[in-house]
């Protein structure tokens, strides 16, 4: 039974990150640098990917966003908004949740016939 309850911890997790997905913010640049001074397009806590003027790719979780001084910050890295021309952000994917968890409740169902099978038959019921 130990196993199953590991199995399940474990089928958990990756459902968790299975889920999510990075989607690029369509917008131009200017649309951008807009949404991330006026509005919440990223906050702090959320996985994003974002691409400057110079092609370089930052990629990490947002520890703050100061609008006053102009920059999206992570752990070890903090980005001028001015230079951002495109974002990812993390998405829940609808999809690929449903059909996790269904692979999922498949997957400990047959687990646990498979671990109650013997009792029952040698049980005889």
């Amino acid at each position: 039974m130990r196993y199953v309850a590991q199995t399940i911890v474990l089928a958990a997790a990756v459902a968790l990150s299975a889920c999510t997905t990075l989607e690029p913010v369509k917008a131009s640049p200017e649309e951008v640098q807009r949404m991330l001074v006026y509005d919440e397009l990223v906050k702090p806590g959320e996985r994003v990917r974002l691409v400057t003027a110079d092609e370089v790719v930052h990629e990490f979780r947002v520890t703050e966003v100061d609008r006053e001084q102009g920059f999206i910050v992570g752990e070890h890295q903090r980005v001028p908004i001015s230079t951002i021309v495109a974002v990812d952000t993390r998405e829940v994917s609808v999809g690929r949740t449903s059909l996790l968890a269904g692979g999922v409740g498949i997957g400990v169902a047959a687990l646990v016939a498979i671990a109650l099978a013997p009792a029952i038959i040698l049980g005889g019921g």
